[in-house]
């Protein structure tokens, strides 16, 4: 597999809210809701999985993963090189230790792949 798919939410599309939410698959398939936040505020969501992507030509790759601990710092490993165009998303459904580390290795594990993310051209923009 290894593809990574970023799409809206059905909902997300009916509300016009398709840049804030998103799902990410994983290298197993399954997929996690994200939902976009300014970078700055990262702090402001502990026990988050956090991915910041760039930009890039044909789509946009996920940059960096990991997770916002109890006290608002980030732990994670830049898996790509940034650009000016970055957008920074959170998943906030995985709520234990173990079940966020599946999360990241999951998002991780896509990525090593090299597989850019799909965007919907609207968001794109």
């Amino acid at each position: 597999m290894g593809h990574l798919q970023h799409d809206a939410p059905r909902a997300a599309e009916a509300l016009g809210l398709v840049e804030t939410y998103s799902y990410l698959s994983g290298a197993s398939g399954k997929r996690y809701l994200f939902t976009s936040v300014p970078e700055e505020s990262l702090s402001d969501y502990p026990g988050a999985v956090a991915v910041r992507t760039s930009a890039r030509r044909n789509g946009r790759r996920i940059v960096w993963v990991g997770e916002i601990d109890p006290l608002g710092f980030e732990h994670g490993a830049a898996i790509g090189r940034k650009s000016r165009r970055m957008e920074t998303f959170i998943h906030l459904l995985a709520r234990e230790p173990d079940a966020r580390r599946a999360v990241i290795r999951d998002l991780r594990n896509s990525v090593d792949v090299a597989m850019p993310l799909r965007v919907p051209r609207e968001a794109a923009e």
